[in-house]
């Protein structure tokens, strides 16, 4: 993904055959040690878009905001990706 300044953040969504998943379906997922667990998979891909939004936006501000303002997750596999995001880059702020 290009990530100069100007790039406009990639829509990212679940897959449709994950949006109707409760929130305890995808924790139990993750969970699961097989590591080709689809929704497990689905998540890992979400985390990487989300993370690679937050770097493009870091990058057109030249600096990492002090907060972080995520969108509403529209389904249960979002949220959880969200907070496992959202607390990775609050556990490397805090390092700095």
């Amino acid at each position: 993904m290009n990530t100069s300044k100007g790039t406009a953040a990639m829509i990212v969504e679940p897959a449709a055959e994950f949006r109707g998943l409760t929130q305890e379906a995808v924790t139990a997922a993750l969970a699961d040690p097989d590591p080709n667990n689809r929704i497990a998979c689905e998540v890992a891909r979400l985390v990487g878009c989300y993370t690679q939004n937050f770097k493009a936006h870091c990058d057109r501000m030249g600096r990492v905001p002090a907060s972080i303002l995520v969108s509403k997750p529209g389904t249960a596999i979002e949220a959880v990706a969200m907070n496992l995001v959202t607390e990775v880059i609050r556990q490397e702020i805090a390092k700095e």
